[in-house]
């Protein structure tokens, strides 16, 4: 019995010593993405809720305006989350998602923890600019009038030429995608669909110090005709950064969506 006992005890102090082995091997590669925000246990105990609850978007707790959904659906989640609240969809600029009520504009915004979640952000916005009142409209050399967003809402991604040129050419839609296995080239044409629209898009990619500057033209059909969208943006390192302005910038980055912003422009083209 005696032996018994201890080969027992030996095996649950072996198990134990295996789970603490993997929590730390986990921690280890991991803890860039577990401590990304501090404290991770708001964090840890939103998984939990989400995992093993009945809601799809779960307060972070210990803070005001932090909520967390799984990134599969996650837009969608939010967007019936707000619609209970009495908020309507309005716009998205960025990683910002503009909610409006009868009395005033919420902006949430994004950013991913781990591929599985993300964290949103929601905030009252005071600007007396809110989300529609952003775009304006203009007319170009070619009597081409459309409307672009005056600012992207965002911190670490400016705009380098902005307003977008807008052209319009007769022509057969085509796009010759950079193969995968090449795909890290400083030069790449891939195929995008946005809100079922199909968009050729290539993107050129020329470094600087501490930044790199990323050109873009977007390519769709509209009314039997081929529309090209083109602008620069601005990206820098973010690992130039103190680690907080790091975390932000990164997460800020994995956000940032200008796919849906160049769809509207392209939908306002006259």
């Amino acid at each position: 019995m005696i032996f018994e006992h201890s080969s027992k005890n030996k095996k649950i102090l072996l198990l134990i010593s295996l789970i603490i082995l993997v929590l730390g091997i986990f921690a280890f590669f991991y803890s860039s993405v577990i401590f990304q925000e501090g404290n991770p246990w708001p964090q840890i105990k939103g998984i939990t809720q989400l995992t093993f609850g009945k809601s799809d978007m779960v307060k972070l707790s210990g803070t005001d305006n932090k909520y967390l959904t799984k990134s599969k659906g996650g837009p969608t989640v939010v967007e019936t989350f707000m619609k209970d609240r009495g908020y309507e969809y309005t716009d998205q600029m960025g990683s910002g998602y503009f909610y409006k009520s009868s009395d005033k504009t919420i902006v949430l915004t994004r950013h991913q923890y781990s591929r599985f979640y993300t964290i949103w952000t929601i905030a009252e916005n005071n600007n007396s600019e809110s989300g529609n009142n952003l775009w304006t409209t203009t007319t170009n050399d070619q009597g081409i009038t459309f409307q672009y967003p005056t600012e992207l809402l965002t911190k670490y991604v400016s705009v380098e030429e902005w307003p977008p040129v807008i052209t319009i050419e007769t022509g057969t839609y085509s796009c010759k995608t950079t193969p995968q296995e090449i795909s890290s080239m400083s030069d790449i044409t891939l195929q995008r669909v946005v809100d079922d629209r199909t968009y050729c898009v290539n993107v050129k990619h020329e470094g600087a110090t501490g930044s790199v500057y990323s050109s873009y033209t977007y390519t769709t059909t509209k009314s039997d005709k081929l529309v090209k969208v083109s602008f620069t943006l601005q990206y820098p390192n973010c690992n130039n950064y103190v680690e907080e302005q790091r975390k932000v910038c990164t997460s800020e980055r994995e956000a940032f969506d200008i796919d849906s912003t160049v769809d509207r422009i392209v939908q306002t083209i006259k």
